[in-house]
């Protein structure tokens, strides 16, 4: 029976090799980007899967300061005074320089947990005791990986390695590497109480004139312990102690953590929801659009199958044996068109892989609960594609089938006109979509952020390099290239400082001059004026009562004067009060200099001295103009997304308007003819075939252009600075997508335009 039906599906695709290669390959592409979207999606919402006891896992919630942080020593209490906590364990996640010999290594994943974090997450070791590991303070666990990258070996046990330049740790353990769809990374394990001990970074809050040190702190629960009543009892926590303990605790599920963006969260990775949301949106809309594909011009091929289903009803076929052979001709096209699409898939995941930012393979291979989706998906898939062109066919008689009804032109042709409008509609939306993103990037990314950044560079300082950051600004000022130096605590794009509930930066006197700030009113900062005075933005004056300024302080700053606004901070929120304070009691963290001449002589002079003064750190060097134009690349990442999928719904609305178009010509072959023997020429008959399509894509125009508006809008209302929706963009959209429509039905049209009419009617 099965080889039957394939021998069969075999004949009928190849009479019509055309529609089938569009029908198969419309699919395949389909099939490809829902096999890449659709692992994507699995990969994101299966992270933190791994873990056996995830359910079980929560992390606690600071509700007052919508974060994760709270103090350390709420561990101990809990576990004390709390049942049914089966365990609990503390996570910082620091990045760290690490040396050995005279080998320099950047870390950037350092987490300082305590014991109790290698139960809870089912970290397995290698070697070194789980217990005893990280008993002493100056103890250190690798993972595989990167005690191979540092010793070369896993024997690393008793091995000295130096951390931030002058703590000396002791190896004494090597876990396995953690798994990629964990929230956290890991390539260093280090004691949580080198925290409170001060000694490598961490994460502080002050209060009541008492430092807390603060962590993420995960909580095991028994199963049968209610996570509601264990809020409650560890907020109750503050009435013993109110300053440790924060008032009003929640339990997040680690297990739903990953798309949690509602707190603060510094330790762990979390994902783009709204990522996801639109890749399955694309992915859906590229797969319907293959759909309808295969209904339109499977509907339009059956005209040549009539004779063959009327004398199969004459001679007893039932619609159930009909169903069965319509059934199987889609399961074998769906089936052929997957492994094309695996092919594809394969041979465009490294560039998806790019644009998501992950390093995804391909699931099919190697995971059996994606293999069984997909063969779900298939099979599913395989029954959609079926259904209308077998009720289509399968409600006309059999005496119906064996005349020549001109009623009949293979399916309903408004119904095929409805889809066609449909699929260009999509196609309008993702060109229209696609200039804006990209007019939106280009204007963002050389708009003036408010301060010349024109040949002006960064120079990134770690806080232990406090002790050489004078000498290192001598040096750097001797070269003659240099225009001007300033040593900043923050920088404009990345501001981390908060004084007086203003967003701020910490200046030197040379900082105005460098960075190429006007000062609008009042005048510039003095060496005399150091730790009394601040300079404002004008968002922060307008918030001043009266805007009166002169002889005002801000927190006991004097205000000197105003300059005007800058994108101090993300290019995608709205400049907002802003301070610059002068002071030399918080260490600088930024170098930024203004420089002339050539600019490969003046890196050159900034690596040479940096080699010369820190050769033990790594060099953070970089250009403003760059670094603001890499705030977009989430963005650049879109439109290279948006730009992939218009070509691909361009391709595939093309191809089935192509199938619909050579099926119209060789319906209306012998009108045709006839029209020219009565001396229609060449560009009527072309007008005459390309009418219908055209009408519709005009029609699609209509319908896309207040979609794709309202969608642009709700884009643009993520930037603080954006572009004006003009008419010409919705009309140029819909021009390129009724250039495309007549360009692809041109093909055959005026082929069949310029054909001798003796041949359509020579049988007549």
């Amino acid at each position: 029976m099965f080889l039957n039906l394939l021998k069969h599906y075999l004949r009928v695709i190849s009479r019509r090799k055309l529609f089938s290669f569009i029908n198969i390959t419309g699919l395949a592409f389909g099939i490809a980007f829902v096999i890449l979207i659709g692992q994507f999606v699995y990969y994101e919402f299966n992270y933190n899967s791994s873990l056996k006891n995830v359910d079980n896992i929560f992390r606690v919630v600071d509700a007052d300061r919508k974060d994760y942080n709270v103090d350390y020593r709420l561990k101990d209490k809990v576990l004390e005074s709390i049942p049914g906590i089966k365990n609990s364990c503390l996570l910082n996640n620091f990045s760290i320089d690490a040396e050995t010999g005279n080998k320099l290594f950047r870390l950037k994943h350092m987490l300082m947990v305590d014991a109790n974090f290698f139960d809870v997450f089912n970290i397995k070791f290698l070697s070194g005791n789980p217990k005893l590991a990280l008993s002493a303070i100056n103890n250190v666990i690798l993972t595989e990986s990167t005690a191979k990258r540092i010793f070369g070996t896993l024997d690393v046990a008793g091995k000295t390695l130096r951390l931030n330049h002058h703590i000396d740790m002791i190896v004494t353990g090597v876990v396995k590497d953690l798994p990629k769809n964990l929230s956290f990374d890991a390539e260093i394990f280090v004691n949580y109480s080198n925290s409170p001990e001060q000694k490598l970074p961490y994460r502080e809050m002050s209060s009541n004139n008492k430092s807390k040190f603060l962590f993420s702190m995960f909580l095991e629960l028994e199963k049968i312990v209610d996570k509601a009543t264990v809020e409650n009892q560890i907020s109750a926590l503050n009435k013993i102690d109110g300053f440790v303990y924060p008032k009003h605790i929640i339990l997040a599920p680690l297990s739903s953590d990953y798309f949690n963006v509602d707190y603060n969260d510094y330790d762990l990775m979390h994902g783009n929801a709204g990522l996801v949301k639109l890749l399955s949106i694309i992915g859906i809309i590229v797969l319907t659009l293959a759909i309808i594909n295969y209904i339109n011009l499977t509907t339009a091929s059956y005209k040549y199958r009539l004779k063959e289903f009327g004398v199969k009803k004459c001679l007893g076929a039932d619609r159930k044996s009909l169903i069965k052979q319509l059934s199987s001709e889609s399961l074998f096209t769906t089936i052929i068109s997957s492994f094309l699409g695996i092919i594809l898939a394969s041979l465009f995941l490294p560039y998806f892989n790019q644009f998501v930012d992950k390093t995804l393979t391909l699931l099919i291979f190697t995971d059996l609960r994606f293999l069984l989706l997909f063969i779900t998906f298939i099979l599913l898939l395989s029954f959609l594609i079926s259904i209308v062109p077998s009720l289509v066919l399968l409600k006309i008689s059999a005496l119906q089938l064996f005349k020549v009804n001109p009623s009949f032109h293979g399916g309903s042709k408004a119904f095929r006109n409805v889809l066609t409008m449909f699929q260009f509609s999509i196609a309008i939306i993702l060109i229209a979509g696609l200039i804006v993103i990209s007019k939106q990037i280009n204007y963002a990314k050389y708009k003036n952020v408010g301060f010349n950044t024109d040949q002006l560079m960064y120079l990134k300082i770690d806080f232990t390099l406090k002790d050489r950051i004078q000498v290192l600004t001598d040096k750097l000022q001797q070269y003659s290239g240099i225009k001007s130096l300033t040593k900043t605590l923050g920088m404009p794009g990345s501001i981390n400082l908060m004084l007086n509930s203003y967003d701020a930066m910490a200046i030197d006197s040379n900082s105005l001059k460098t960075f190429g700030l006007k000062i609008l009113k009042g005048r510039n900062i003095l060496p005399s004026d150091i730790n009394k005075a601040v300079i404002i933005n004008e968002t922060a004056l307008k918030q001043l009562k009266d805007k009166n300024w002169e002889d005002k302080k801000i927190g006991g700053w004097n205000i000197l004067g105003i300059v005007s606004d800058f994108s101090y901070s993300s290019v995608h929120q709205k400049i907002g009060p802003f301070l610059m304070a002068y002071c030399d009691f918080m260490p600088p963290d930024v170098i930024t200099m203004r420089f002339t001449g050539p600019i490969s002589e003046a890196v050159s002079y900034i690596n040479k001295t940096w080699k010369e003064v820190c050769p033990d750190y790594q060099e953070e060097l970089g250009f403003y103009d760059e670094y603001f134009a890499s705030m977009y690349k989430k963005e650049e990442n879109l439109a290279s997304i948006v730009s992939i999928f218009s070509i691909l719904a361009i391709i595939i609305s093309s191809m089935g308007i192509f199938g619909l178009s050579v099926f119209q010509s060789e319906q209306r072959i012998k009108e045709i003819g006839i029209r020219k023997v009565l001396g229609a020429t060449v560009p009527e008959i072309f007008g005459l075939l390309t009418k219908n399509f055209s009408s519709w894509v005009i029609l699609a125009n209509i319908i896309a252009v207040p979609v794709s508006y309202y969608l642009m809008s709700k884009w643009l209302e993520d930037f603080a600075f954006k572009i004006g929706l003009s008419w010409w963009i919705f009309a140029l959209s819909g021009g390129i997508a009724l250039l495309i429509a007549l360009i692809t039905i041109s093909i055959n049209t005026i082929k069949a335009a310029i054909a001798d009419p003796i041949n359509a009617l020579r049988y007549e």
